[in-house]
This record gives C-alpha cells, structure tokens and sequence, in this order.
C-alpha cells in the first residue's frame, strides 16, 4: 500500500505492549508517518509533524489532552480523532478502533479517516488571518491587554476586541497560550520573543 507524506498517525496509549501491536498493525495504512506517545503532552516533543494527521488515543488521553492536541497539530493542518477502546462498541463502531478489531479492519477504519482529509485540504482562503490581525495577535503574544493594543495601534479596543474574536474564530483557539503556542507554530512571532510570565 502506498503511504502518503502529508498524512501521519499518532498512537497515544500508556500500553507499550498496545503502543507496539497497532504500530504493526498499522504499518500497513496510507500514513506516511505514525509517532507513538504514551501520554498527550509528549506531542510537543514533534514539532516537525507536517500535514494531516489522524489521533488515534484512548478516551481518558482524549479527554485530557485533547484540546492540547488540537491546538499543535491544527496549525499543521487537518486533524481527526479516533477513540481506542479496550472492547468493541455497538454504538458507532466505524467511528472508533477496538483492540477486538481485525487487523484487517483496524487498517480499513484508519485508511477511511485518512481518505478523508483529501477532501479537507483544500483550505479556505478565509481562514487565514489578515495583516491587522497579525497585528493584533503579535501584541496579544506580549501580554497585553485589549486597551494597550487599542492604543498601540490606534484603533478603538471595541475593535481590538473584533480582531481577536475573528482570529479565535479562523484558527479555533481561545486561549492566549494557544494563540501565542499558533504565532511561534505559524513563524508570525519568534519564541524568544515571548516572557513566559506574561502567560501565567
């Protein structure tokens, strides 16, 4: 089967034992790369993951980190997650991986997900951020506030406040560490830039 580049695979599981058997397994997927993690944070480890990837964790990693991984890996492109449950579910089985399932059917679910970024990477002129928003994001990377960056830039904070909701809006963060976590990703602000006291 021919792996694609642009698509990787992330196991994340505290199982080396699992970690190893879905690495076997899943050699055999169109992904072009495939990291195994035994925890969500340990993504930060991989900064040069590229593309489109497809989360493959267990529902207590996805509820703990999944906005973590989100937020890393959307700046790269696509993102999809697939629950790894112990038994097989009745209710959407097609919309997790079981370690009940084939092998066969483990590299089906997964090359589905995969396919389907195809039809995501076509990226929408309008999610990009325009240069006052850069403007904006650049500022609120330092620390400040809504009114400082008004007046920094001249404009009223009614607007400041308008350039930050679309920026949230385009790039899916909420949180200023990670709209500055997207800026250093992005290459709009260097990361000896940042005081990390400013974050806190």
């Amino acid at each position: 089967m021919n792996s694609n580049p642009n698509k990787s695979i992330v196991l994340i599981s505290p199982s080396d034992v699992i970690l190893a058997g879905l690495f076997e397994i899943l050699k055999g997927s169109i992904a072009g790369e495939i990291i195994r993690l035994h925890r969500s944070d340990e993504i930060i480890d991989y900064p040069e993951i590229e593309g489109n990837t497809l989360v493959i964790a267990t529902i207590d990693e996805l509820e703990k980190g999944g906005e973590l991984l989100r937020q890393i890996l959307s700046v790269k492109g696509a993102v999809q997650f697939l629950p790894l449950l112990s038994e097989m579910s009745t209710a959407q089985p097609n919309l997790s991986v079981s370690l009940s399932d084939s092998a066969a059917l483990i590299c089906y679910k997964v090359n589905d997900v995969l396919n389907s970024f195809a039809s995501a990477s076509i990226k929408d002129p309008d999610t990009e951020l325009t240069r006052r928003e850069i403007e904006v994001l650049q500022l609120l990377t330092k620390g400040l506030s809504n009114k400082e960056i008004a007046d920094h830039l001249f404009v009223s904070t009614h607007t400041v406040i308008s350039h930050r909701k679309n920026i949230s809006e385009k790039t899916g963060i909420k949180s200023a560490s990670g709209l500055t976590m997207y800026a250093i990703l992005k290459k709009i602000i260097d990361v000896s830039d940042i005081n990390p006291d400013e974050l806190i």
